[in-house]
């Protein structure tokens, strides 16, 4: 989800007190969107219901100022009663919880590794159910998964700060980004009626919990979220990646949200960002990969290797560590920043 700073400010509807969420990634300038207590509370007890199921306790790595926090390390927690571990504040701090004990993790990316060294003060519960959203879930996400199952399921959501929970998928024991998600029941998509089976088309969507923007005096009818997206059942899609991220590098479309699936897939150790650059000289346009790989092991070659199948980037810049915003999404201004 996008990162968001959260605050309650009273909105100019009826006078019913609104909850501000300021969105603000790593481009652009942050914009308010605002939320009513009771989209909130719809929020929370569809994915519960849905995902979750009953929780007795909860560890929280995601802040409470971004809406992935709010959610379910705020309000999750004070509408179930359960006492809740903010994480996010001292995340080196192990968790613990009691024996048999029904547990919901809210992670982000940062969150896996270290939920993966705290696993043995964890292994006494009942269940463990862990939600991950706002970026790639890292290969120790997937690593834990395959490790701790059955005790331990994942589920990735997809959504933002204007549109709330859109869809969700099980977070696989191997991380291949393909997988299809599956739309949440409130959720209903705008296509056209001429629109191509199989075909790349905008996801733009309708709902309740689609947020107020500052200057409106009622949420949008509808939502074009920016993805491409292929459509692969009624209620299902795959992402193709933002519609700003197709690019063509002499002539040949290239669809940047499938370099990186690649790249992560064949390089699971490695971090791997590919991000555009218009103004390639050669190419027309062109894109550039930015990785890091702490373990060693991976070289500029095997990056060339594993795009075989698509043009060669322009640029392969190797980093100590990928810069991230505060949700774990890359970011794109320091990123770049480094050409």
């Amino acid at each position: 989800m996008t990162e968001t700073v959260a605050r309650t400010a009273q909105g100019p509807v009826g006078g019913r007190e609104e909850i501000r969420l300021d969105t603000s990634g790593s481009t652009g300038a942050a914009r308010p969107w605002f939320r009513l207590p009771h989209q909130m509370e719809r929020e929370v007890e569809l994915i519960g219901a849905h995902l979750v199921g009953p929780v007795d306790r909860v560890i929280n790595y995601a802040p409470p100022h971004h809406l992935f926090g709010a959610l379910f390390g705020q309000w999750l927690p004070r509408l179930a009663d359960v006492p809740v571990h903010q994480a996010w504040t001292d995340p080196f701090e192990p968790p613990s919880v009691s024996r048999g004990e029904r547990v919901l993790v809210v992670c982000i990316p940062m969150a896996w590794e270290l939920l993966r060294r705290a696993w043995p003060a964890l292994e006494g519960a009942h269940s463990i159910v862990a939600l991950h959203s706002s970026a790639t879930p890292p290969h120790a996400a997937h690593e834990l998964v395959r490790r701790a199952a059955p005790l331990l399921r994942a589920h990735e959501i997809l959504g933002s700060t204007e549109t709330g929970g859109i869809g969700h998928r099980p977070l696989a024991p191997v991380g291949s980004g393909t997988d299809p998600w599956r739309a949440f029941p409130d959720v209903t998509f705008v296509r056209p009626a001429d629109a191509p089976a199989g075909g790349a088309e905008e996801l733009v969507i309708r709902g309740p919990r689609l947020a107020r923007p500052e200057h409106g005096s009622r949420p949008p009818a509808q939502w074009a979220t920016g993805d491409l997206v292929e459509f692969t059942a009624p209620r299902a899609f795959r992402l193709i990646g933002r519609s700003g991220s197709l690019i063509k590098v002499n002539g040949i479309k290239v669809h940047l949200a499938r370099v990186d699936e690649q790249l992560n897939s064949r390089l699971p150790r490695a971090e791997c960002v590919a991000l555009p650059l218009p103004d390639d000289s050669l190419a027309g346009e062109g894109y550039a990969v930015f990785w890091s790989c702490p373990k060693k092991g991976v070289g500029v070659a095997d990056i060339r290797a594993a795009l075989r199948d698509f043009p060669s980037p322009s640029r392969i810049v190797e980093l100590a560590d990928v810069p991230r915003t505060p949700t774990g999404k890359p970011d794109r201004k320091a990123l770049l920043a480094t050409l």
